[in-house]
């Protein structure tokens, strides 16, 4: 592997673990020989990529890194940059798309593009429907901490429709397939004739959620397309995420 290949596992690392790393840390987790670890990280701080704490010998990013992060952040929001993605997934798919945030216990819509095709119903941005039915209000719920999850779990799920989850059970297994997939979906549930396939980024600086996705004519959906949709939007979060250091898509493996 090369120098420039080990620098960005290093960095990517770093902002998984979110802390300062050694070169046993590195070594560990990149199955790298302890003496090409060594090399590699003196010569980042050598560079400015990295700065070593003089008390505990740990790396952390350097001075250039810390610039252009600078720089990156101050040009591209996350909003912006799933907005951005948004339209390439509308323009590819031909289905409008939405982006959503939580307020208290609904998924709020806050952005929506209109595709090519059909769409009986839409959702205008202050649409707003219970977290828990719709698809980018899970994606949103599965990167909750436990506490934050608990606030805003229903009562009950007498309103129950389409797809949507019967009971607190069968909520915590959709949303763990979530964590597994990296993306959610419903049918038919808050509008009877709408589908919908979402996931979701927080913006590690702000601890801001915001699921967005695509809305296809439930009579369209069919396995074949339930996997690509699900796989394109989100390989879309996954890109952002990356971007933007949101830890779980820093961590997130496919098994595809």
């Amino acid at each position: 592997m090369s120098t420039l290949a080990n620098a960005r596992d290093v960095l990517l690392l770093i902002a998984r673990l979110q802390r300062d790393v050694t070169v046993t840390d590195v070594a560990t987790e990149l199955n790298l020989p302890k003496s090409s670890v060594s090399r590699t990280l003196s010569m980042m701080a050598e560079y400015g990529f990295l700065e070593r704490d003089v008390m505990t010998r740990a790396y952390r990013p350097g001075h250039v890194v810390m610039e252009a992060s600078w720089q990156f952040r101050a040009a591209h929001s996350t909003s912006s940059l799933l907005e951005e993605s948004l339209a390439g997934l509308v323009r590819q798919s031909g289905y409008t798309g939405y982006i959503n945030v939580l307020d208290n216990a609904d998924a709020l819509v806050i952005h929506m593009r209109t595709g090519s095709r059909s769409l009986q119903v839409y959702t205008p941005p202050g649409s707003r429907a219970p977290a828990w039915s719709s698809a980018a209000g899970r994606a949103l719920m599965a990167g909750l901490k436990s506490s934050e999850l608990l606030a805003i779990l229903p009562d009950h799920f007498d309103d129950a429709r389409g797809h949507a989850p019967r009971s607190l059970s069968e909520l915590s297994t959709r949303i763990e397939e979530i964590k597994s997939n990296g993306w959610s979906l419903s049918r038919g549930e808050y509008i009877s004739d709408t589908a919908g396939i979402s996931a979701a980024v927080v913006d590690p600086a702000t601890g801001q959620g915001y699921g967005f996705g695509l809305a296809i004519p439930r009579d369209e959906l069919n396995d074949s397309l339930i996997a690509q949709l699900g796989m394109a939007v989100r390989d879309a979060a996954s890109q952002v995420g990356k971007r933007v250091g949101d830890p779980f898509w820093l961590a997130f493996k496919t098994a595809d």
